[in-house]
């Protein structure tokens, strides 16, 4: 699997759902390879976007194409300053991998000092979830040889998540998320509490489409960059 992260600052959330419903019911469902995205905007406008492809060439592709061209062409002036790519060729997945019927995700993006290391750990930590942590419902891990990482966790709710949080944690998940810490440093979280899914099945479809129209008015976020694998009293914020 191949992941392609995009993100950037987009003040106009209207704009960009609207742009990336277009994608999915125009074009992705005639992209060979592509396997899904997960996509939105955090409380602070930072739009971040994971798409999953077979291979390399799959995207290289999509690229080529001159509908992809025209609709990035559009989309990409609804960003405010850069827009920073990254890309992933060493992806695995975690639980029931990206799925859909999430109602919370988080997005964990940083740089490891052992990228060998990082992924022992992580595959210590599968180990505890389905019974130390059952909010978690699927998760995404990327490295680059670099070290550099992207985590999405999908949460049934933000609700159980952060039961999850702040519960008993298992003496072995502690230990884990202190070495995990120390290793990777202070990452940057990206909390969608109203995340985007599409799929070649689901074009354009989530499960927050119905409930409420894309733009409408969000309530204000207790906390921004809170990190479900912090121990309780150990949130921070987002940098900004």
């Amino acid at each position: 699997m191949f992941v392609q992260v995009i993100q950037g600052r987009v003040p106009d959330r209207t704009a960009m759902r609207a742009q990336h419903e277009k994608w999915a019911e125009q074009i992705g469902v005639d992209v060979p390879g592509w396997l899904g995205s997960t996509a939105g905007i955090t409380e602070d406008d930072r739009f971040i976007c994971l798409s999953q492809f077979s291979s390399v060439e799959a995207l290289a592709r999509l690229a080529a194409r001159s509908d992809q061209r025209e609709w990035w062409g559009h989309t990409e002036r609804l960003f405010l300053g850069p827009v920073v790519r990254s890309e992933f060729l060493d992806v695995a997945v975690m639980l029931d991998g990206g799925t859909a019927d999430a109602g919370f995700v988080q997005i964990i993006q940083g740089r490891a000092a052992d990228a060998g290391r990082l992924h022992a750990l992580e595959k210590e930590l599968l180990r505890y979830l389905p019974d130390g942590r059952p909010d978690i419902v699927g998760g995404l891990a990327a490295t680059g040889p670099d070290g550099r990482f992207v985590r999405a966790f999908y949460f049934s709710s933000e609700e159980l998540a952060r039961a999850g949080e702040h519960g008993e944690q298992l003496p072995e998940i502690e230990e884990i998320l202190f070495d995990l810490r120390a290793l990777t440093g202070e990452p940057t979280y990206h909390d969608l509490r109203h995340p985007w899914f599409a799929s070649p099945q689901r074009p354009g479809r989530d499960r927050d489409a119905g409930s409420r129209p894309a733009g409408a008015t969000r309530p204000e976020p207790e906390k921004a960059g809170w990190q479900p694998w912090s121990s309780a009293g150990q949130r921070t914020r987002s940098p900004r």
